[in-house]
Parts: C-alpha cells; structure tokens; sequence
C-alpha cells in the first residue's frame, strides 16, 4: 500500500464552500494514506492551491480539520507538516471509534424508527445478496456504510457525541477508499451491519453497543491487513 511516488491532484469541482473544504480534506487524506505524502512533508499552502486549483481560504480550512484529527500538525515555525502514519496510528483511529460508535449504538437504542431500521437491514441483505461484485457495487455499499453509520451517530441523542464521530468519518472512508476493492471485506462488514440492526430492532441496548464494538474490532483487523501486512 506504501508509495514513494510523489503526490499527483488534478483540480476539484468547485461547488460549495463545506463541500469543496471537504473534497480538499478527502483528497489530502488520501495521498497521506497512501503514503505519497508521507511523514515531515511540508503542505505549503500556495503550492497546494495551484495544485487542487482552489484558493487558499477552504485549503487552510482543510489542513485545520486534519489537524483536529492529527493527520497534520500546524506551528508558527513550519506550517502545516504531515504526521506518522502507520500501524499504531491506524490502531489509534479505529479505537477512538470503537469507544465513540459504541457509545452511539447504546444511546441510539429505541431512538430510531423501526421501519428505518428495517429499511438498513433490508438494503444490507440486498447487497449482501448480490452475485456481481462489481466497482459499482463496491461503492454502492461504501454509500449505504456511511448512511448506516451516520443514521446512529444522529440519534445518539448526543450532538457532541455525533460532531466527534462525524470529524473521524471522512478519515474512515478514506481508509477504505485506499484500501480499494476488497470484495470481502465489505461482505463482511455487511454482515457485522446486518447484526448491529438486528440488536436495534430487538432493542438490546447493551447487544448494540457489543455488536459495534466487534464490528470497529474486526473493521480495524482488515484495514491492518491491507495496508500493512508486512509490518505485522
């Protein structure tokens, strides 16, 4: 998964000020995943600006919220410079979520409309049910992950809960876009879907928060394994 090549962009779409804040995060994310922006690089703002083709305003808004999730770090000295980024760092990510998603599976329990629930769940069996396993497909289930997760997160009942795992959401679809097309991973995790939903319709609030938890547990476990397997 590591890459020595340097950083390539071509310019994103300019549509509006949060969603192209954004695109920049995702598309910075990325490189810094991939390891073509590996640790110490320097993100020089007009550099970057002409590379994405935006300006600088949603470009230093964006090394912000990287920084806020510790892919950066911002000093007065430096500017903005890329952090380490490897095993321990990925296991760091996907234990602030465990204990974050759990949380919010617990308190989401009873909060959320059963004709929703069962909706997700069957959205869920329908991929899961799926022959062709195709790049659509594959994107079609990174779509219906986000909404599952991001449908919990808001009827947590907590909006600074729902703020802090909005702020690592991005962070984790970026993991699994670098990740690509590992056809059974996402199987996987659409069981682990399939048996949070389960725990929610049965109103098991303590099976929820349990089923989450094996779910972030197992997601991390994959992860690792693509993107590091030679440094296990």
């Amino acid at each position: 998964m590591r890459s020595s090549s340097a950083a390539t962009f071509a310019p994103v779409a300019v549509e509006t000020r949060r969603a192209l804040r954004h695109d920049v995060v995702r598309r910075l994310l990325l490189e810094i995943v991939r390891g073509s922006l590996p640790a110490g690089t320097r993100l020089i703002t007009q550099k970057l600006s002409k590379q994405l083709g935006v300006s600088a305003t949603p470009l230093r808004e964006a090394l912000v919220e990287l920084e806020a999730i510790g892919m950066v770090d911002i000093s007065h000295n430096r500017g903005a410079v890329v952090v380490a980024f490897g095993p321990a760092e990925l296991r760091g990510i996907y234990q602030v979520r465990r204990v974050l998603e759990s949380e919010a599976a617990r308190c989401a329990c009873g909060r959320i409309g059963r004709h929703v629930l069962e909706g997700l769940r069957s959205e869920m069996r329908e991929y899961a049910g799926r022959r062709s396993k195709s790049v659509a497909w594959i994107r079609a289930v990174m779509a219906a992950d986000a909404r599952f997760h991001a449908t919990i997160a808001v009827a947590c009942d907590s909006p600074r809960l729902a703020r802090e795992i909005d702020r690592y959401a991005l962070l984790i679809q970026t993991i699994s876009e670098a990740i690509g097309n590992q056809h059974r991973s996402k199987e996987d995790g659409i069981r682990e879907h399939i048996e949070i939903l389960e725990a929610l319709l049965a109103e098991d609030a303590e099976g929820a928060a349990a089923a989450m938890a094996r779910h972030i547990e197992a997601t991390a476990s994959r992860a690792m394994g693509v993107m590091f397997s030679t440094s296990r």
